[in-house]
């Protein structure tokens, strides 16, 4: 199968009618599978995926259980708003090979949005023609059958489809449905059921109990499978409305804190502390007051305190009267005696007034030499420590009283803000729409988890009748109470469960070898995985090391899980081996620059006949766009016009120069 075009009309971002040309050329007489369209975030690269799917498929492209109601809105929603119109189309052409000839197909859907309602028509030509041969309303079967979509996610995947194989819990279960719808075990195992129900309706008439037990094994199946489809139709209704009413009450509740919703329905711890605060305010304006009559006037004027601290450590004049006396006894020997000699004669004047001085610089006895303020002053200490108080304690506490009563004044005003806002008289009504809202979303969590209880038992019941039903069969395709006329059927039957677990084994020996070899040529880790367990009932599969010992999923780093989901795609791919091209979107974003190298070295060029690749410029850059360029037969670059609203397609990519020959290959028309 070959790709050959995709076009767009007013579709999503793509606004007039946009063509792009899909088919791969040779270069230097080698193939070159790649087309390479880049194009940032949100400018429509995964819309070319969704086109796609959505000509192949039309409302199952969006799942196997989706509503018209919703698939109308998903049509409503893709016709480009600037277009000005209100319908859109898209169509695929392909090549197709069947019983070794190639034929061209061209699907075109195209659809009118009028009023509420939404009118779709599809058109299928087959080398020109409009195909006669299957009825109209049997086209979307008739694609469907040549193209299976449990086949197609194999082929055309995103970077979500990585991450769901990659991460998600329930990929057993998928990886079962991949390998037997895409390696054809799935017809076989339908085979065996309609044998078997021809086996149970031509009994002999003493073996009508386990005919009987077939027929009702079957008729619960069908039961099962109906309560399950509509059980997880009603789960999925339930997510995407818990989901709604959720972004509904955190909008709510943002738009009552916003109103002072939040202030007023804690009013009174608000008020129990905006009174705390004013009562810690006014016992640190009492301390401040308090030293504020006592030292802190020092620790206000330092220079002054130091002249004054001068002052006190100063001695007082004279001399004291013992000095005195003394001094005056040896002035008078001095005289007597002279000795020792005087140059001058002195006169009794001359003594007199010696003597005089002395007694003039004389205290009375009785008196200190120190300062009077020295002294104690009442409670035992000096002033001289006291003014040390002031430095040490004084100055520090009264700083530390201005810092907090500052905080305390602020937390004051806040609290009085809050109060001022919890006011709103708007914001009690805000309160009762939020607790309806939240009250809604809680009765929709509590019947969303119930329906998913009930989604699970159901899930599990039909699993059992499945097993029971095959029991069955087992039995009954060995009976040899079978009549004559199903003994072939019955042989048939017994042939067909051995063809069956053959050859389920030998594909998934196959799709073992297949994955160990594309692992390693991917992960960064010389020989990190070298064998894979694949059990053939769950399809649980686990890695085996290179010491032989078994390795979990989890145990991948993040890049080595999104290695392993590419890896699996691409060994199943190899092993079914369907000529299906690739579509792949944007898959490098979660991988380092090794695995980045890797998978644009050794997986897109191998990947298919044909690989259409979407990428962003920060994935292929320009190191990377070296590397792959020899397998690029041309390329597309996405850019969005934020004037017109649309998006242009140009050939090239990022940091590239396209030639006026590639002109031909996009083509848009307003």
């Amino acid at each position: 199968m070959i790709l050959r075009s995709v076009t767009l009309q007013d579709f999503g971002v793509y606004a007039g009618t946009t063509t792009l040309d899909l088919v791969p050329r040779r270069r230097d007489g080698g193939a070159a599978p790649v087309i390479l369209i880049g194009g940032r975030n949100g400018v429509g690269k995964t819309t070319l995926l969704d086109a796609v799917r959505l000509a192949l498929y039309g409302r199952r492209a969006l799942g196997s259980r989706v509503a018209q109601a919703d698939y109308d809105n998903y049509l409503r929603a893709r016709v480009n708003r600037a277009s000005g119109r209100d319908g859109a189309a898209v169509t695929l052409e392909f090549d197709y090979a069947e019983a070794g000839t190639i034929h061209r197909y061209k699907i075109r859907r195209e659809w009118v949005a009028r009023g509420r309602s939404v009118v779709e028509s599809l058109d299928l030509l087959k080398d020109g023609a409009t195909i006669n041969s299957v009825p109209r309303e049997e086209w979307h079967s008739f694609l469907q059958e040549l193209i299976p979509p449990g086949v197609s996610q194999l082929f055309f995947f995103d970077g979500e489809k990585i991450s769901e194989i990659a991460e998600g819990s329930g990929d057993d279960e998928q990886l079962g449905e991949a390998i037997r719808s895409l390696l054809g075990i799935d017809l076989v195992g339908r085979l065996r059921v309609d044998l078997g129900l021809y086996i149970a309706r031509h009994q002999k008439d003493d073996d009508s109990g386990a005919t009987s037990r077939i027929e009702a094994v079957s008729r619960d199946m069908q039961v099962a499978e109906r309560r399950t489809g509509l059980l997880e139709d009603e789960v999925a209704e339930l997510v995407a409305q818990r989901e709604s009413q959720a972004r509904a009450a955190e909008q709510m509740r943002r738009q009552f804190v916003a109103e002072g919703g939040d202030a007023a329905v804690r009013r009174d711890q608000i008020e129990l502390e905006r009174g705390e605060v004013r009562r810690a305010l006014t016992q640190l304006e009492h301390e401040l007051r308090d030293i504020a009559n006592k030292l802190l006037p020092f620790a206000m004027a330092p220079k002054l305190t130091a002249a004054f601290r001068e002052a006190l450590t100063g001695t007082g004049g004279g001399y004291d009267a013992d000095v005195t006396a003394s001094l005056i006894a040896a002035i008078e020997s001095w005289r007597a005696e002279g000795a020792p000699a005087r140059e001058a004669k002195w006169a009794s004047a001359h003594w007199k007034d010696l003597e005089s001085f002395v007694r003039a610089h004389s205290r009375p006895a009785g008196t200190s030499t120190a300062c009077p303020a020295i002294r104690e002053v009442g409670d035992g200490t000096t002033a001289i420590a006291r003014l040390d108080e002031v430095e040490s304690v004084v100055r520090p506490r009264a700083a530390d009283l201005l810092q907090e009563m500052d905080r305390l004044t602020a937390r004051g005003n806040a609290l009085q803000a809050s109060l001022d806002r919890a006011d709103n008289a708007s914001a009690g009504l805000l309160l009762d729409e939020l607790q309806r809202a939240e009250r809604r979303l809680g009765t929709t969590e509590a019947t969303l988890h119930t329906r998913q209880e009930e989604w699970r038992v159901a899930k599990g019941q039909l699993v059992t009748l499945e097993r029971e039903q095959k029991r069955l069969l087992s039995e009954q395709a060995g009976s040899e109470k079978a009549q004559q006329r199903s003994a072939l059927a019955a042989r048939a039957a017994q042939a067909l469960a051995d063809y069956e677990e053959r050859l389920l084994a030998h594909k998934l020996s196959q799709l073992r070898n297949e994955f160990v070899r594309c692992f390693n040529r991917l992960a960064r880790k010389e020989n990190l995985v070298v064998d894979i367990e694949i059990d053939q009932v769950s399809f649980a599969t686990t890695l085996i090391d290179r010491t032989g010992a078994g390795m979990a999923k989890g145990l991948l780093s993040a890049g080595e899980k999104q290695i392993y989901a590419i890896a699996m795609l691409w060994a199943l791919a190899r092993t079914s081996g369907r000529p299906l091209p690739m579509i792949i979107d944007t898959p490098l974003a979660r991988l380092d620059s090794k695995h980045r190298a890797k998978l644009v070295e050794r997986y897109f060029p191998n990947a298919s006949h044909q690989v259409i690749l979407l990428s962003t410029d920060t994935e292929i850059d320009e190191k990377l766009l070296e590397a792959l360029e020899p397998s690029v037969s041309h390329s597309f670059r996405l850019d969005f016009d934020q004037i017109d609203g649309r998006t242009d397609v140009s050939p090239g990519y990022f940091g590239t120069e396209s030639s006026a020959k590639e002109g031909h290959r996009a083509l848009q028309q307003a």
